[in-house]
């Protein structure tokens, strides 16, 4: 993987772009999924435990993956969340509401990379 300007990229770095684009990818998936995970467009309307168990469960599957850094995989299924709301839903007057209650969900993905990354740890 080259940086920017045609060197490597720092060794450092890899781990962050690795947890950010496999953690937005996660997020974005779970909302594309979830009319047929749910029945709902947006995933926390639906009955049952779709969007909580999706979160959770991509989040030890990532945090397994890429254990380190946490912060960019919360950071990761953030983006990719909203990304997906404002690319492909409808905008609504609650939208500022909406953004809340991801960032409130999305720790359940935070807690399920804590978990895969000690699953990976063993």
């Amino acid at each position: 993987m080259r940086g920017t300007r045609g060197e490597p990229m720092r060794p450092s770095a890899r781990p962050v772009v690795q947890a950010l684009l496999i953690a937005s990818l996660a997020g974005a998936f779970i909302w594309a999924l979830s009319p047929w995970g749910s029945g709902q467009t947006e995933p926390w309307d639906g009955d049952g435990l779709y969007y909580s168990g999706a979160l959770f469960t991509a989040g030890v599957l990532a945090g397994f993956i890429v254990p380190r850094p946490r912060w960019a995989l919360y950071l990761g299924v953030v983006v990719g969340q909203v990304l997906y709301l404002l690319l492909f839903l409808p905008l609504s007057p609650l939208l500022a509401v909406g953004f809340a209650f991801l960032l409130l969900w999305s720790l359940l993905f935070a807690a399920g990379a804590c978990a895969g990354a000690r699953l990976r740890a063993r």
